[in-house]
């Protein structure tokens, strides 16, 4: 697992293969020792699963006999505000050995589509070519990767080394390439945003043939951000729920949203905040890779870290390129303005009345709004406009200037709604609400309203977009073939998922997640990219070589809102085998091998332990017989690198151990004892005796 980035082709980065290299003694440089493959990658995330396929003299290596030493996913949403994580890496562009770093969690930073924590933030002073190794636990769990693209002014990489001769001229000069050297470190991708790409990996399972959707053509238009602002809180959908033009003392929540067009996925983005006009680490997001689609809202924001008061000056960056920023202010007693906040969507009923609240409301001739207010006087002016895909609509009742008429300060307000004799058409639309101040008018909430499908559910106030579901094991021309059923036997190689839509634009954005047994497997932010209405769209998992018995559940939404209930196939038993994922669950084995005169570790000694079934009478060398095994390091020092499975208590499993180095008589032992009780890890300390 590591930085997608690293191993993908880039403009930074010409290569043909990918080389993993192990570190045998930890005081040494890593030693080049296979190639490996890409075989689940989320660009978005910067995160991608390797797989080990081949000897570097391009020998095939057998993955079921391969046994290297592996760390457990920890939960990096148990991660806590000044919890201390180690971070470990290669710094040393000319391969040195492994570094550790001790450092603290500072905080979590907000995203849009990925919620609170999509960055663990650590104020540590962590080398930039740490970035693609890992962050662990006090237990060595693995928390996150720490995550940092090379700094860019204008397009162009900062600070780029010539380190190796990589035109074959037998010379180190600038005709070679360059290496791109990131900054330091502030921000971790947490475990769980990999957790789906490392269980289909281990499992086998890729995301299959889909519906031929249209193909857009390049955006060569100059990416933009625009429009600023900043808000307090963040609801389901990722809309603001109050813009503020400054805050009070005390605030411990701040998003910034921005609206963005022309962008791409994989484009570097960056947020830089001065507080005071001093650099704040602790407000900014480092060079990281965009994964928001090509235009839309989005936010980056933070809460649970208390602002001090100062003014701040949020700067947001595109491949090195200042594009916008804004200047707010913490400090201060609450100051109570008329504010607008909580902007829904809705239909109008026979009574004129807003019905089915949402963000994904069905196509009709009336969108209806209802928003709270709080502090309002009568005389105070106010005004609206209306968007259809980021353009302002026209027309009666598309925006206007009002002068407010309630007596009560605070309530809800419904009284605002646009129609349309002919009907609305699918797309997104957005209400923009502004009060009047002393300086003119200010943004005072907006949100954003995907229209779609027919009409249907509660009051008829649901968008019914989704329909027809169901499940076969292949396709022919667009059609579904073969057994077409909500479950199948063990065994299948593929499944596919065939469905019905109606009245989506083209472009608006969708999601949708695959989930096994109830966990998140896949999850792809997309645009809708074909006909506006149609049936059997399909979708697809493939198994290498076949699926996994589990329970799988397709999950369509727009705008945050699910779209879909209980879209499930089962596939044999209907869930994972106990077995799974039970190699993280046992017991490690390490310790040290030590010289009986000197005390002195021995370097190179062998620890093998056996299977289960084994003793030592019945060794005979042969592979088959390993369970696992280590080769000690510089100091003596190993660890097995496979998890030995628990017995229960009253029916242990027992190992054997054979010790051997040359020079030294060799040691055994049988029936080491492994049970449900078993502490991990194990320490079993050797002394050999020269022979």
């Amino acid at each position: 697992l590591t930085n997608a980035h690293l191993v993908t082709e880039n403009r930074d980065c010409i290569s043909d293969r990918i080389v993993v290299a192990l570190t045998i003694r930890i005081d040494e440089p890593p030693v080049p020792s296979y190639s490996a493959e890409v075989i689940e990658i989320n660009r978005g995330f910067n995160l991608a699963v390797l797989q080990i396929t081949r000897y570097l003299d391009g020998r095939s290596v057998d993955k079921r006999r391969l046994q290297l030493p592996f760390v457990e996913l920890g939960d990096s949403d148990a991660t806590t505000v000044d919890q201390t994580i180690y971070f470990f890496g290669y710094p040393d562009l000319e391969g040195g050995a492994v570094q550790m770093m001790r450092g603290t969690v500072s905080g979590f930073t907000a995203e849009a589509r990925v919620g609170e924590r999509a960055w663990i933030r650590t104020a540590a002073d962590v080398p930039g070519l740490f970035s693609g190794g890992g962050a662990y636990d006090r237990d060595g769990r693995l928390i996150g990767i720490p995550t940092v693209l090379p700094n860019r002014v204008a397009g162009e990489v900062l600070d780029c080394r010539v380190v190796y001769d990589t035109n074959g001229d037998n010379r180190i000069n600038d005709a070679d390439r360059c290496i791109p050297i990131p900054g330091l470190i502030r921000a971790i991708r947490p475990s769980r945003l990999a957790l789906g790409l490392v269980r289909a990996a281990a499992l086998g399972i890729q995301p299959g043939p889909q519906y031929a959707v249209y193909e857009s053509p390049p955006n060569t238009a100059q990416p933009i951000f625009e429009n600023l602002f900043l808000a307090t809180s963040v609801n389901e959908a990722g809309m603001p729920v109050s813009i503020v033009s400054r805050a009070p003392s005390g605030i411990s929540s701040l998003y910034l949203f921005f609206d963005y067009r022309n962008m791409t996925d994989g484009l570097i983005y960056e947020l830089r905040t001065t507080v005071n006009g001093r650099p704040d680490p602790t407000f900014s997001l480092p060079p990281v890779t965009w994964n928001g689609g090509p235009e839309g809202l989005w936010y980056i924001g933070n809460s649970g870290t208390r602002y001090e008061n100062g003014t701040y000056e949020f700067t947001l960056f595109i491949e090195g390129r200042q594009v916008d920023s804004i200047s707010f202010v913490v400090g201060g007693a609450p100051n109570p303005t008329p504010q607008f906040s909580d902007l829904v969507f809705g239909l109008e009923n026979s009574l004129g009345q807003l019905v089915g609240a949402n963000y994904v409301i069905p196509e009709g001739n009336v969108i209806r709004a209802r928003f709270r207010y709080q502090n309002m006087e009568p005389g105070v002016v106010w005004r609206f406009q209306w968007f259809l895909n980021g353009s302002p609509l026209a027309g009666e009742g598309a925006s206007g200037t009002r002068t407010w008429e309630l007596p009560e300060p605070q309530g809800t307000f419904e009284d605002i709604a646009i129609a349309s004799e002919a009907g609305f058409i699918s797309g997104t639309y957005r209400l923009q609400l502004e009060i009047e101040r002393e300086n003119g008018f200010e943004l005072a909430v907006l949100s954003d309203v995907v229209v779609a499908g027919g009409a249907g559910g509660i009051d008829a106030a649901q968008a019914q977009i989704f329909s027809d579901f169901q499940f076969a094991q292949n396709q022919q021309a667009g059609f579904p073939i073969g057994l077409i059923n909500d479950e199948f036997a063990s065994g299948v190689g593929q499944i596919f998922v065939f469905f019905n839509w109606r009245q989506i634009s083209p472009n608006t954005p969708w999601t949708y997640r695959w989930l096994l047994d109830g966990d998140v497997l896949f999850e792809e932010h997309t645009r809708w990219a074909a006909e506006p209405t149609g049936e059997n769209f399909y979708l697809s998992l493939v198994g290498l070589p076949t699926l996994p018995d589990a329970s799988y559940t397709l999950e369509i939404l727009m705008n945050g809102i699910p779209l879909t209930r209980e879209v499930t196939v089962d596939v044999g038993l209907g869930q994972l085998p106990v077995e799974a994922f039970a190699s993280a669950e046992g017991v490690q084995v390490r310790g040290r091998i030590i010289d009986a005169e000197t005390g002195q570790g021995i370097a190179g000694a062998m620890l093998i332990i056996l299977r289960a079934e084994f003793s030592v009478e019945d060794w005979v060398w042969d592979e088959s017989q390993v369970l696992s095994r280590a080769q000690a390091d510089r100091n003596g020092y190993y660890q097995i690198p496979q998890l030995l499975p628990r017995g229960t208590t009253e029916s242990p499993i027992l190992y054997s151990l054979l010790v051997r180095a040359d020079g030294y008589f060799p040691v055994s032992q049988d029936g080491i004892p492994v049970t449900d009780l078993t502490s991990s890890p194990i320490e079993i300390n050797v002394v050999l005796n020269r022979d």
